[in-house]
């Protein structure tokens, strides 16, 4: 076999191949011993039949077999002999007729992992900012956590303020006809909240039950639904109900409500304890942050395209979900925008990407089916789910375990380079 390889970019290689008339002809008799022992010729059992016999009836079978063979065979050895690293399936093309006696030439582009030198890692410096909960943050969780559990009461002969709950029917208009997906029933708005079109709720203060209103807006500019985005409307609102929120009592009652907790005292230890691991943990994750942009700001070197692509598709996936998950209608989601506005981020995870990778590498880091288990039931159990279901939704999806797994030796990684950090 002959190679020549044609460095397009440092990360985009042309390889010529040239499998050379011999090798053709062993990979043509192995394929032809292997159709024989299967063939089925009329006049012969199954196995007998002669090889001149068998490459006239086969002939196709033959050609194809032998072809994808060669092709394989010979790109998998060309870029193991020249020690390249293919980053996706590489594309054949100028393929030459199989003849006999003649060689078989093709040419295979493919993109590599760029060579990188890897510079020291130890003592990359990241913030360490001391960890302090205060009794004014053990307040504010208790006060969110009355809130969590309040009780809205029906308030009787008030107007209603900025301190209610409104049940309300309301319908959108924009030049007398009906705005499509603008019209609720007994929707429950608490005022304040912000929910609806900026300035909707001021206009309901001081309304009273089963009164009637028309209110006038501006939708937003940037509004997901582009036909009535900027554009000004008018709304009948009826309000049917006014309801006040009511906080329980902080009590030992309350404690031992929420959590067991024998009464308050231990209830204020118990988030002391939680918000103060919440914080370390934050603060763990704004460091691999710094730590990452550091390192790959401390390298220059290409990336593959076609990394960068899956990167900015996976990208747009999670962005679709999570709009998805919002209510908004997918159809608004512009992917070019947001592929052109997170196309540099992209390259920047890639670069990541490919740093960890080989610093894994150099320090033998590994993941282990022990981890990979461990981590799927910790999916499971956030979810809610059985671990086998969470199992096969990684199973099912493109590459999902290994993505998983990937993502796991990364984690590792950076906790090592973490462990190795400098902190200031």
């Amino acid at each position: 076999m002959k190679v020549t390889i044609e460095d397009i970019s440092s990360v985009k290689k042309k390889l010529h191949i040239q499998v050379l008339p011999d090798a053709i002809a062993r990979e043509t008799e192995k394929a032809v011993a292997d159709i024989a022992k299967k063939a089925k010729i009329p006049g012969f059992r199954p196995g007998k039949a002669p090889k001149a016999v068998v490459e006239r009836h086969y002939q196709m079978e033959i050609h194809s077999d032998v072809m994808n063979r060669l092709i394989s065979e010979s790109y998998l050895q060309a870029v193991q002999e020249n020690n390249l690293h293919p980053v996706e399936m590489p594309n054949i093309t100028n393929i030459s007729p199989l003849e006999k006696d003649s060689p078989l030439n093709f040419t295979a582009m493919v993109e590599v992992r760029p060579q990188i030198d890897l510079k020291p890692y130890e003592g990359i410096e990241v913030k360490e900012t001391p960890v302090t909960v205060t009794d004014e943050d053990v307040t504010a969780t208790i006060d969110r956590l009355r809130e969590m559990y309040a009780n809205l009461e029906v308030v009787e002969g008030q107007d209603l303020g900025k301190d209610h709950t409104a049940i309300i029917d309301f319908e959108g208009f924009h030049e007398g006809k009906p705005i499509e997906g603008a019209k609720a029933q007994d929707h429950m708005l608490a005022l304040g909240t912000g929910s609806l079109i900026p300035g909707f709720e001021e206009q309901l203060v001081g309304m009273k039950k089963a009164e009637q209103r028309e209110i006038s807006v501006t939708f937003p500019g940037d509004y997901h639904d582009k036909n009535i985005a900027g554009k000004a409307a008018k709304f009948n609102v009826t309000l049917k109900e006014v309801k006040k929120k009511v906080l329980p009592e902080l009590n030992d009652e309350f404690a031992k409500d929420i959590g067991e907790h024998k009464n308050v005292d231990e209830l204020k230890t118990r988030i002391r304890e939680d918000l103060e691991i919440r914080k370390k943990n934050e603060r763990a994750s704004g460091q691999r942050e710094e730590l990452m942009a550091k390192l790959v700001d401390a390298y220059t070197f290409d990336v593959p395209g076609g990394m960068v692509e899956r990167e900015m598709m996976s990208m747009a996936r999670s962005q679709a979900m999570r709009l998805a998950r919002q209510g908004m209608d997918l159809k608004t989601f512009d992917i070019k925008a947001f592929r052109e506005k997170n196309h540099d981020l992209a390259v920047k995870r890639v670069k990541g990407s490919l740093l960890l990778d080989l610093i894994a590498e150099k320090e033998k880091i590994q993941v282990s089916e022990n981890e990979v288990n461990a981590a799927l039931a910790a999916a499971a159990q956030s979810t809610g789910q059985k671990i086998e279901a969470v199992k096969k939704y990684y199973e099912e999806q493109e590459g999902g375990l290994e993505n998983l797994e990937i993502s796991l030796l990364h984690e590792k990684t950076l906790t090592l380079l973490l462990s190795k950090a400098k902190k200031v």
